[in-house]
Parts: structure tokens; C-alpha cells; sequence
């Protein structure tokens, strides 16, 4: 795909930027569904803009999952990749048979009764000031009338070779001026409803092809607008249930959009080559007097009626003690501790959650020493049986990783598969789900809404995402430094935003502000960015200590779970922290509840709800989870290879991440090269970015 072959994508321009049209992407899977049998695109959202380059081109790729065996829908994905680069996913969506969506019935009357009409003689100059650059092929605006909100708007396909219809089944730039009729009738560009560029589209169906001329109907509904387009008989032509439209950050375009893809990561796991039979090695189970060189302590069950965060912070107390003892026993010096969870990698262990991120955070202390095991429930291995120790200790000593996940063999046989622990590119992995568009009418509550990541997440939210309905809470509310100056301008830009004091941690009274969100403007997302940090050596640490970081993240988390279970969210985004991903020293206990929050999301989809952590990297900007690093504490991060990224970096990761949907993405800016500086091992985490 290039401008070469298609010099009419050139006239479709935002901030100067050659991008190719969303309603492409509308095209590529509409056709894809037809030749699989799929003839109404059910969801697609646009994750990634497709910067189209100036000289050479990009590879596209469409593809089409297999039919589900149910209801025969697929999944489509569109993808494209410069030379012999990563493949980058730009849109995400799927697709169902025909019938599953009504076809509209003809158009009657033309222009509607009652409908005003508005001047579009110098739309394309207004446009242009605004950012949308559009070229002749795409300025296909006629007429614009109004009515109430609905919109209506008469557009052809300018005459021109290039424009020619024939190849598509309704040509890009014809459908991305049936749009416009928004632009013309927004009154600002903070009216984030009708302005910015298409994003996610539900319920399409193309009902004739080859149009040059049509009528459209843009009409408010739940998430968006739809849109109905006729021909000039009134015949349907395309109808669509619901399109959201959204603005692009500059930081989302050009060299900036592939650092922000470059900045997006997961966690992986790798196949581990089978290790060499462990029958000779002496193992002891923790408890007893004896020390042997590998000591097995498998992580206890919680008890009966007990809640997740009360185990959590059970688990991580009785681990914390075992770790302490075992460092401060000069005879352990040349042993290894094996702490054994099952579960914890896959969402059904949270308390083993925990234990792994405290776990983490003291073998960036202290390498070598304790070594994580997690066992899939699925293999039936059982730590009180010696036959299965033996095994585990078989799969995982001598492979030099400080972390192992044991798995049911993928033959199906009686064996077992060992897998190392890998950060990975997330441009490169499959997120699973198609992202739910947020209904821009509905209401978004952020915990720690009045911290400076708070603030700032409240206002993209409002400029980029639409939303019009903000609860912020946080303990300090009202009283908090700078907020009446936030809702101030959030109001200005058309958003009502209700500050409340209350802590998310304390059930009741979260309870009581969800229940005072307006029945019409239901909850829609929740962002849960509170947090408490209290940073110490795995030695100094207490379980008193521990108490309050993991109550800020963790009893909050697990109280938003249960509150809005069944509120049908469209949104649960966790902030996690990527101290729970690479265990970083010195903070344990948040390394802990992060950890907590990143299994809350695997768990939460596993039950068919929403849910994603975002463990975060290092912000430029400080707040109170950074306020408190000294130059000793900054330096430290960045030899782990953690860079500071900007408001405007963070904020379009934030937009990556949740566009690609994965449960656990991490964003963070990361110096592949230092931690492998002065002849230092590269982290087995980082093996697979950093090589060796």
C-alpha cells in the first residue's frame, strides 16, 4: 500500500500527517466478511493510525479468524508492517453473518421536514484550521441540515480518475465525507462526540455497492452516533448501529506513534528446554530444623470464608517472615528457598499474586537466593507429595531463571511443560478481545482522581476521550491542591465532575458514591489510579508496613470488582506499577499489590468482565508514588533500564494500551542497554528484548 499506487490517499492529512482513512479499515474487513461468509461487521476498532510514508509503501495484512462453531462469527484483524519490521495491528474487530442486524427501510423524504440547514461553503478551509487536512478526493461535502442533534448530509464522490468507486465496496473517502456533517455542526473542538476521526464502529453492513452519491442520517445514540447512508432513490445503502469518533494525539502520529508502540510491552511466557533429571538433588520442606541446599515452601491456601485481600496480605505476611528468616540464617548462604504457588500466573491465585510481586522485590535484593514455582492447578501436582517435587525441581533447577511457571504438557500427556517468564513487544501479541468503546454520555470514576496522574488522566479523558461525566475520589477531595482550578476547566470544555473524599478501600462508603451516579448517566468505566507507597528493604519491611500499601491497592481494587460486577462497564483499568513486573528493590509491598492488581485483571476475564492492568513504567512528572525519589533512587531505576516518558507519552500509552486490550500491558520507556552495562547479566525478564 503506498501513495505510489494510490495518490488520492494523500489528500487525507491530520497535523500534517498522511494517515490512512479509518472508513479503509471499514472496507478491508467489510470485504473480508464477504468472503467468509460474514456479511455484517459486528465491532472494529481502529487501535494503532496507519501513517502512510512518503516514498515506498507498507505491507497490509487482513485476517480472518476461524468461525466460532456457535453463532459463525470471526474475528478480523488488519495489520501492516514497514520492509521486514514488527507487524503492527491497526484495527481489531469481528464479524457476524447477515441477520444479525436490521436492514433500515427506505428514505421517504429528502431534505427532512423541519430540518435547518447549515453552511458548508468554507467547511474544508474551518476543517483545515482545526488539523483535518483534506484534499479534493475527500472534499465531498454538499449539503449539511439539522435537527435537534441528528444530522444530515448530502455528499458525492468528487469526478476523478482516482476516485474511481469500482474495487471498493463503498469507496473510503465517499464514506469519510458522510462523516463530516459532524465537523461541520460541532460547535468546538471540544465537542469530542462529533469531532476527531472514526475509532470504533458497530453493527456495519454494506447493502449496495459501487455509490457515488448518498444521504446520510447521523443520529446520537448509546456510544457514538449512527449512521444510515441512501442513494439517491433513498435505497439503504450502508448502516451502521454505532461509530465513536475520537481525536488523535499528535504523540500517536509519525516517529512519536512508533515510540509509543515501541513503548508498550506484556508479559510473556517462553518454552524452556527440558533440564536434566534433579533425582541427586537434596530438598527439604521449609518448617523444619534442617537445611538442605533447595527448601520447598509452598505458599498455604487461604482459609475458608476468608476475602481476597485479607488473603493477600495474609500470604504476603507469612512470606515476608520466611524470607527474612531464610536471608538472616548464615547457613542458607549457598541454598536456594523455593517459594511454590499454583496459580498465581493465571488469575486464580490473588493471595499467590501478591507473594510473587514481595518475592520479586527481594530477589532484585538478593540474587540467586529464592526462586519463584508456580504450578498450573491443571497439573494436579501437589507439594505435599515428594513424587511431585521431585518432578517440579526436575522441570525447573539448573535452568537459571529466578521465575517458573509449570504447565500440564501441551500434548495432553502425563508430562509437564516449563516456562520462562519474558517481557514482549505489545505491538507483536494478540490482545484476545476487541476494546468496548466508553460512552462518552455515561460516567467515569478515577480513585486518586485528584493526584497529578489523576488530574491529568481527568483531563484527557474529557479532551480526547469525550466522556462528560467525571466522579473523581480520593481522600483529600475537594481539599486536594489545585482542584477547583481542574473542574474549572473541565467545566469550560463542557464536563460535569464531582469531587468526592472517601477512600475506595473503605467498602461502605465507596458504595455510597456509586449509588449517587445518576441513574441516566450510568457508570461506564472506572479507572482505579490511588495508591500508597512506603518503600523499604525486604529486612526493614513489616507487616504493619505493609498493611496500608496493600489496603490502597488491593482493597480498593477488590472492592470496585465486587461493587460493579454486574454494572456492565465498558472500562476496569487498573494503574499497576512495572515494580511488580521486574520486582523492584526496595519496594516489596507495593511490588506486592501491584502484583495483585495484575492477576485482578487476568481474573476478571476470565469471567467474561472487563478488566487490564496497566503496569506503569517511570513518569517525568512527579506525583506521590515518585515524589519521594532522591537522585540515588532515580539512578537506581534507570540501571534497571527505566527512562522517564512525559505527560504526553504516558497519556498516548494510556490510549495504546487500552485500545489493544490486552489484560497486562506495561508501559514504559525502557534503556534495553543498561542493564547490561559494566558486564552485568541481563535480567531473564529482559532476555528476550535485550538478547544474551
Amino acid at each position: 500500500l503506498s501513495l505510489a499506487a494510490m495518490p488520492w490517499l494523500a489528500d487525507h492529512a491530520v497535523h500534517g500527517t498522511v494517515l490512512l482513512p479509518g472508513t479503509a479499515f471499514v472496507d478491508l474487513a467489510v470485504h473480508a466478511g464477504d468472503l467468509a461468509g460474514c456479511g455484517v461487521l459486528e465491532e472494529l476498532t481502529l487501535q494503532e493510525p496507519l501513517v502512510l510514508p512518503a516514498s515506498g509503501g507498507v505491507q497490509l495484512q487482513v485476517q480472518v479468524g476461524d468461525s466460532d462453531g456457535g453463532s459463525g462469527r470471526r474475528t478480523v484483524v488488519v495489520s501492516s508492517r514497514e520492509g521486514e519490521g514488527e507487524w503492527v495491528r491497526h484495527a481489531v474487530g469481528e464479524l457476524a453473518p447477515a441477520g444479525s442486524e436490521p436492514v433500515p427501510a427506505p428514505l421517504s423524504v429528502w431534505p427532512p421536514a423541519g430540518a435547518v440547514s447549515v453552511p458548508v461553503d468554507d467547511a474544508y478551509e474551518k476543517f483545515a484550521g482545526r488539523g483535518y487536512q483534506y484534499g479534493p478526493v475527500f472534499q465531498g461535502l454538499r449539503q449539511v441540515w439539522q435537527a435537534g442533534d441528528t444530522v444530515y448530509a448530502e455528499v458525492e464522490l468528487p469526478e476523478s480518475a482516482e476516485a474511481d468507486p469500482a474495487g471498493f465496496g463503498l469507496h473510503p473517502a465517499l464514506l469519510d465525507a458522510a462523516l463530516h456533517g459532524l465537523l461541520a455542526t460541532s460547535s468546538s473542538d471540544s465537542d469530542a462526540v462529533r469531532t476527531g476521526l472514526p475509532f470504533a464502529w458497530s453493527g456495519v453492513q454494506l447493502l449496495a455497492a459501487g455509490a457515488r452519491h448518498l444521504r446520510v442520517v447521523l443520529a446520537p445514540g448509546a456510544g457514538g452516533v449512527s449512521v444510515t447512508a441512501f442513494d439517491g432513490v433513498g435505497q439503504p445503502v450502508l448502516a451502521a448501529r454505532s461509530l465513536a469518533l475520537r481525536e488523535v494525539a499528535l504523540g500517536q502520529l509519525g516517529g512519536a506513534g512508533r515510540q509509543v508502540r515501541q513503548s508498550l510491552f506484556t508479559v510473556d511466557w517462553v518454552p524452556l528446554p527440558a533440564q536434566a533429571s534433579a533425582d541427586a538433588v537434596q530438598w527439604v520442606r521449609h518448617g523444619g530444623s534442617e537445611v538442605a541446599p533447595v527448601v520447598v515452601a509452598p505458599v498455604p491456601a487461604a482459609p475458608s470464608g476468608m476475602s481476597a485481600p485479607q488473603a493477600a496480605q495474609l500470604a504476603a505476611a507469612t512470606v515476608l517472615g520466611w524470607v527474612q528468616e531464610w536471608l538472616a540464617d548464615p547457613e542458607t548462604d549457598n541454598a536456594r528457598l523455593v517459594i511454590w504457588t499454583q496459580g498465581a500466573a493465571t488469575g486464580q491465585d490473588l493471595a499467590g499474586a501478591a507473594v510473587v510481586g514481595l518475592v520479586r522485590s527481594a530477589q532484585s535484593e538478593h540474587p540467586g537466593r529464592v526462586l519463584l514455582v508456580d504450578v498450573d492447578p491443571a497439573t494436579d501436582l501437589d507439594p505435599t507429595r515428594d513424587a511431585d517435587v521431585d518432578t517440579a525441581l526436575a522441570a525447573v533447577l539448573g535452568a537459571d531463571e529466578p521465575e517458573i511457571r509449570i504447565s500440564p504438557a501441551a500434548d495432553g500427556g502425563s508430562g509437564v511443560a516449563v516456562f520462562g517468564r519474558r517481557l514482549a513487544r505489545g505491538v507483536t501479541k494478540e490482545s484476545g478481545v476487541a476494546p468496548v468503546e466508553w460512552d462518552p454520555q455515561g460516567t467515569v470514576l478515577v480513585t486518586g482522581g485528584t493526584g497529578t496522574l489523576g488530574g491529568e488522566l481527568a483531563r484527557h479523558l474529557v479532551t480526547v476521550r469525550g466522556m462528560r461525566h467525571l466522579v473523581l475520589l480520593s481522600r483529600r477531595g475537594p481539599a486536594a491542591p489545585g482542584v477547583a482550578g481542574l473542574v474549572a476547566e473541565l467545566a469550560e470544555l463542557g464536563a460535569e465532575v464531582r469531587v468526592v473524599a472517601g477512600d475506595a478501600a473503605d467498602r461502605d462508603a465507596l458504595a455510597s458514591v456509586l449509588a449517587k451516579v445518576a441513574v441516566e448517566r450510568p457508570l461506564t468505566a472506572v479507572v482505579h489510579a490511588a495508591g500508597v507507597i512506603d518503600d523499604a528493604t525486604v529486612e526493614s519491611l513489616t507487616p504493619q508496613r505493609m498493611v496500608p500499601v496493600l489496603s490502597a491497592k488491593v482493597d480498593a481494587a477488590w472492592n470496585l470488582h465486587e461493587l460493579t460486577e454486574d454494572a456492565g462497564l465498558a472500562g476496569f483499568v487498573l494503574y499497576s506499577s512495572a515494580a511488580a513486573v521486574m520486582g523492584s528493590a526496595g519496594q516489596g509491598s507495593y511490588a506486592a499489590a501491584n502484583a495483585f492488581l495484575d492477576a485482578l485483571a487476568v481474573y476478571r476475564r476470565d469471567r467474561h468482565l472487563v478488566g487490564q492492568s496497566l503496569a506503569w513504567g517511570l513518569w517525568e512528572q512527579a506525583s506521590e508514588m515518585t515524589g519521594h525519589l532522591d537522585g540515588a533512587g532515580m539512578s537506581r531505576l534507570r540501571r534497571g533500564g527505566l527512562e522517564p516518558m512525559s505527560t504526553e507519552q504516558g497519556l498516548a500509552l494510556f490510549e495504546a494500551a487500552v485500545a489493544w486490550g490486552a489484560p497486562l500491558a506495561v508501559p514504559a520507556r525502557l534503556d534495553l542497554t543498561r542493564p547490561s552495562r559494566g558486564g552485568r547479566p541481563v535480567p531473564a525478564l529482559l532476555r528476550g528484548l535485550a538478547g544474551g
